[in-house]
């Protein structure tokens, strides 16, 4: 019951995808698990872009990818753009870091494969309501070529070996998307020790920020489990 009224404060929440089965399930998921009293389903973009330019202020937008006659990072961009405070959470079919990275970056909150299932998909739109970054529990696709820039952890071939059983529980909480304060309530250290772990980590992964150490820390830990 308290899930249902954590994400319901959110409300009104809308929801683009141009699936119309997809489009109806997540709906009913949003009124009848978690009790959201509004809910506005968009079949295309342009439909989206009308209700979010009037005056109503949305908590969440859930947002398909590849949607006819838009790029990407324009509807992304122009959500945002219009609502600065929602919430926006990336729904798609998709596998590819490229596409991960460009959500997050366009200031998405979340990228939820539509491969989950229902019980996963509703654990991280909670996950996103209290808060929190989520990314995929599965190791994306790269969609660049042989010879793009490599990320030096993958270049290098380092392995989880230099780190502590803490910060590999660390690591198993930031990919599983959990912000820093959600990892150092989850583990009970405080929020000075989960900075300097993910510090360590970063340095060890040869990352730059969250996203990039998430994504080569899930596919090191899918190596070893």
């Amino acid at each position: 019951m308290s899930s249902q009224i954590e994400l319901s404060t959110l409300s009104p929440v809308f929801i683009v995808d141009d699936d119309e089965f997809f489009r109806m399930a997540i709906y009913s998921v949003l009124r009848d698990r978690f009790g959201v009293e509004t809910v506005i389903a968009c079949a295309t973009s342009q439909e989206a872009i009308e209700h979010l330019s009037g005056d109503v202020s949305f908590g969440l937008g859930l947002i398909d990818l590849n949607m006819p006659g838009i790029d990407n990072r324009d509807l992304l961009d122009s959500i945002k753009a219009r609502q600065p405070q929602i919430r926006l959470v990336v729904l798609s079919a998709s596998r590819s870091r490229k596409d991960i990275l460009m959500a997050l970056s366009a200031g998405a909150q979340g990228f939820i494969n539509k491969g989950l299932g229902i019980g996963e998909t509703e654990a991280a739109l909670q996950q996103i309501a209290d808060g929190g970054v989520y990314v995929p529990p599965f190791t994306p696709q790269s969609d660049e070529p042989e010879d793009a820039v490599v990320p030096e952890a993958a270049k290098s071939g380092v392995s989880l070996e230099a780190l502590t059983p803490r910060q590999l529980e660390v690591l198993r909480l930031l990919v599983a998307g959990q912000p820093n304060k959600g990892i150092a309530r989850a583990l009970d250290i405080n929020h000075s020790t989960v900075k300097f772990h993910l510090s360590y980590i970063f340095r060890i992964l040869g990352a730059s920020n969250r996203v990039e150490a998430a994504i080569l820390g899930a596919k090191l830990l899918a190596d070893i489990e």
